[in-house]
């Protein structure tokens, strides 16, 4: 009986620290918007990568329009 009365008071609200970084590729950064750092929020919002963190398919094709907009 002492058990249950054990586990109703266990919080539930921890968080884990490992959400707190960029979700990016190789990126070790802190995690500001979207579970993204500041750069690789960008690049989500261009279409550069997904929303797990991977590239898109047509990466290279997306990355030099990207680099040649913000150039101009």
């Amino acid at each position: 009986m002492a058990d249950k009365k054990f586990e109703k008071q266990i919080p539930n609200n921890v968080v884990s620290l490992a959400s707190e970084k960029c979700c990016g590729e190789g990126c070790k950064k802190k995690a500001e918007k979207a579970s993204f750092c500041a750069e690789h929020f960008m690049w989500f919002k261009e279409g550069l990568i997904t929303k797990e963190g991977a590239k898109a398919a047509d990466f290279d094709k997306k990355y030099y329009q990207f680099v040649a907009r913000k150039a101009a």
